[in-house]
């Protein structure tokens, strides 16, 4: 039998953790989760103007 956990989507699973953040087992299955990913599809896919806006902001605030 799968547990509740693995029949979530990676988004559900997050947000159940956030949601409940003192059970254990939720944590864990997001763990192994996060574990078991390739490491290149870990952060998903980025969007370029978004990216460049969020460097150039941080860049700024860098020198301030």
């Amino acid at each position: 039998m799968k547990s509740k956990f693995q029949m979530m989507t990676m988004e559900e699973l997050k947000k159940y953790v956030l949601e409940n953040r003192g059970d254990q087992a939720a944590f864990q299955a997001l763990m192994d989760r996060v574990d078991a990913q390739p490491k290149n599809e870990l952060y998903g896919s980025v969007n370029a103007e978004e990216f460049s806006t969020l460097l150039e902001q941080h860049r700024r605030f860098q020198k301030n």
